[in-house]
């Protein structure tokens, strides 16, 4: 006969547990009732008002941050670094210009020499200032090493120039080989990752903030069905409390959704009618200057440099063959008569720099050597260089225009965000205040 073992006690729940359990179970008896179902409506409204709040504010302060940045860091680095491929190439287009005048080049050509190189100096201390990849320190770092040396070879250039020594060609020809193959490279990838840098803050800056327009939407559409529940549990038509928590609630939805718009608005202004213009401006000055460099060099080798020729071709079809550079901005700035008549000013001036060009080519062939470097550099107003002055010029005046667009955007941008912030929050937090002191009222109806 076996004898059976009594059952194991069964264990109690843990405290902690049990805890838990009776307060969820106290938790759902209390919804049962009207006054629980009105503080669980009142819990459900209030965080969806809070996360509204606490995004909406967070958004706008981060487009204000960004744009901020835009005016700033992002925005001075790309000017920079825009400045200084100017610079550069605008420095080496007059030193191979003013190379090919006998003895001392004129007054005109060493301030546009030396006020290029100080731009480029100015603009490098700049952008060392502004990098904030090592990839960009890396540039910055290389460009800083080489200017010294591209000013002592112009410098040695030109000294060997002034005594009538032929070997100065050399050193020029080797200046102008350092600033096409190493400088301008290195100052154009840099211009590019600075314009990466501000059209990713441009587009952070014009993002929409959907994650607190939807919390905002949300907490109006569960406050309108608690008003309509409500009425049905009190038969009461309104609760001011509510009524006045929705009003606010669209005003603060309104006012986010127009500083957002505005703010987005302004951002695309600016890169419409600011940096992008200014690329496609820096892109048709600085090929214009290479294709002068290029000419310069064609004439100091006598003819001989039939690769410089074929870069001259290469840099002047990219400026004005149909659809290049002048045509672009034709697009770009139709209907601006302010900036149509620039672009059209650069067009004559290439066209007569064009015909100008081809007569030196013939001149040089023909052995007219020195009819051919006075028509290029001459100080009369049918020299090439006039014409190519006025094309330089024409384009730098759009591009300071272009430049005051882009810098008035983006304050009007920063402008519509003013305030927003502090004002979304207060009136979120007054939806709130509002939301709870309409339904406390009710639930002390309950308990009067």
């Amino acid at each position: 006969m076996s004898v059976q073992s009594p059952p194991a006690p069964t264990q109690a729940p843990s405290a902690p547990a049990a805890t838990g359990q009776r307060r969820f179970d106290r938790v759902l008896a209390a919804l049962r009732f009207t006054p629980g179902q009105l503080r669980g409506v009142l819990a459900v409204v209030g965080a969806l008002i809070l996360g509204a709040g606490i995004t909406g504010m967070t958004a706008i302060l981060a487009k204000s941050a960004v744009i901020e940045e835009t005016t700033s860091q992002s925005g001075r680095l790309s000017v920079a670094a825009l400045s200084l491929y100017q610079a550069l190439s605008q420095a080496d287009a007059t030193a191979a210009s003013s190379y090919l005048t006998a003895g001392t080049p004129s007054d005109e050509m060493n301030e546009t020499y030396r006020e290029a190189m100080r731009d480029a100096t100015v603009a490098l201390a700049t952008a060392a200032g502004e990098v904030k990849t090592p990839a960009d320190t890396a540039l910055v770092a290389e460009l800083n090493a080489r200017m010294p040396v591209y000013t002592g070879l112009v410098e040695t250039a030109r000294t060997f120039n002034r005594l009538g020594e032929p070997v100065g060609a050399t050193y020029q020809e080797q200046a102008s080989t350092l600033m096409r193959e190493e400088m301008l490279p290195k100052a154009h990838d840099l211009q590019e990752n600075s314009l990466g840098q501000l059209n990713e803050s441009r587009s952070d800056a014009a993002a929409f903030p959907w994650a607190a327009a939807a919390l905002a939407a949300a907490a109006l559409g569960t406050l309108v069905w608690a008003q309509m529940w409500l009425s049905r549990k009190t038969n009461r038509v309104f609760n001011l409390g509510l009524v006045g928590s929705t009003v606010l609630l669209v005003a603060f939805a309104g006012w986010l959704a127009m500083a957002s718009l505005a703010s987005a608005s302004h951002t695309n202004r600016s890169h419409e009618d600011g940096s992008a213009p200014l690329e496609l401006l820096a892109q048709a000055e600085i090929t214009a200057q290479q294709a002068r460099a290029e000419e310069s060099l064609l004439l100091i080798a006598r003819g001989e440099d039939a690769k410089a020729a074929e870069r001259f071709e290469e840099h002047f079809k990219a400026l004005a063959d149909p659809g290049k550079l002048l045509d672009k901005l034709d697009e770009v700035f139709a209907g601006d008569p302010e900036l149509s008549k620039n672009i059209d000013t650069a067009r004559e001036a290439a066209e007569t720099w064009r015909a100008g060009h081809d007569e030196v080519v013939k001149l040089a062939q023909g052995g007219q050597y020195t009819d051919a470097v006075a028509l290029v550099v001459g100080e009369s107003d049918t020299s090439l260089w006039a014409s190519f002055t006025t094309l330089n010029d024409a384009l730098t005046e759009a591009t300071d225009i272009s430049a005051d667009r882009f810098a008035e955007a983006t304050n009007d941008a920063q402008r519509s965000l003013s305030g927003a912030a502090a004002g979304l929050a207060a009136l979120a937090l007054g939806a709130l205040i509002s939301a709870a002191v309409g339904i406390q009222l009710r639930v002390a109806e309950y308990y009067a």
